[in-house]
């Protein structure tokens, strides 16, 4: 069946460059919006690009005047709001307009990383320990170092530098200054769990199933933390970008693998993921599996994240996006 599909998306050219050091992901923005595209038209659709812009009443128009049977949603919210995300999906679901991935409740709750632990923990998930502090109460840390401190309301490792875990109160308070100043007034503090890190990717509605599950793998100088930075993903010429490694699918016993499924499973249909979500984790001192963070409408670029592992599975490029169509149209 032909449809009519309009793909939304950041326009990178005007949003991205606003913060400095991000032109770097306009690459990525539009190979992402060029695969898909490529893909819906394999498929047999007849394909148009909607690039949203700020302020977000342009955005809202702009929405109101698309013409399609579905709306391939990839935008991720504008570079200095990304609570604009959830806005834009409640906005097509007041519009009555069918499109693909997570509803914006969801959207909203899992991007939100402090609402997302209570919600797992509320179903037996564990995550790491946690504090949200800001300067004026950052005398009040009360776990162990080293911890970690990022945005709690970003995603796509946003934020995240190599100072970025903290081994005493001086580097505490200076990284929360920082994140605090720059990403909402406060900032999430975490355990830092050195272990083993792990996604996986999930695809359905009422019923989820697990795509395949990957690992992080480090080849980095003792010096600098093991760390998927945001230099990691764009900056081809850092240490952190050349030490930074995927292994899909991952090697792991049966036993681990079992947990880590049922963890991703019950962590999704917890948060209420619809379509396709990707779920961060990390293997503490211990053993256990311990949450980082839920990815609703995570990067669906070629060669990465899901994509990678519907691969791993068998699943070319087009059948995911094909896979992905269905699931917005039920």
């Amino acid at each position: 069946m032909s449809l009519k599909v309009a793909i939304i998306y950041n326009d990178p050219y005007t949003d991205i460059p606003n913060q400095i050091g991000e032109s770097e992901a306009i690459i990525g923005v539009m190979e992402e919006v060029v695969a898909v595209r490529k893909a819906l038209i394999k498929l047999g659709h007849i394909v148009q690009q909607v690039p949203l812009h700020r302020p977000l009443d342009e955005a809202r128009n702009t929405l109101q005047t698309i013409r399609a049977d579905l709306i391939f949603n990839i935008f991720e919210g504008f570079d200095d709001d990304p609570t604009s995300e959830p806005v834009i999906a409640r906005w097509m679901e007041d519009l009555k307009i069918r499109f693909t991935g997570n509803p914006s409740h969801v959207l909203a709750l899992t991007l939100d990383k402090v609402q997302t632990k209570l919600v797992l923990n509320t179903v037996g998930i564990k995550t790491p320990l946690y504090q949200v502090l800001n300067l004026d109460i950052v005398t009040h840390f009360n776990l162990e170092f080293p911890c970690i401190v990022k945005p709690k309301s970003e995603d796509a490792s946003h934020g995240l530098l190599p100072e970025s875990v903290v081994y005493n109160m001086q580097q505490l308070a200076n990284q929360v200054e920082r994140v605090s100043s720059n990403f909402g007034g406060s900032a999430l503090v975490e355990e830092f769990i050195d272990g083993r890190e792990f996604n996986a990717s999930i695809l359905g509605n009422d019923q989820l199933s697990l795509v395949e599950i990957s690992e992080i793998t480090y080849s980095l100088p003792p010096e600098l933390p093991r760390l998927l930075t945001f230099e990691s993903k764009w900056f081809e010429e850092t240490e952190y970008y050349a030490g930074t490694g995927v292994t899909c699918p991952a090697p792991i016993d049966s036993g681990l693998r079992k947990t880590i499924t049922d963890i991703v499973l019950t962590g999704c249909k917890a948060v209420g993921c619809r379509g396709y979500a990707r779920v961060d984790m990390r293997q503490d001192s211990r053993g256990d599996i311990k949450v980082l963070e839920i990815n609703a409408n995570p990067d669906i670029s070629p060669d990465l994240g899901i994509a990678r592992q519907a691969g791993a599975i068998g699943l070319t490029y087009t059948q995911l996006i094909e896979k992905i169509v269905s699931l917005a149209l039920e």
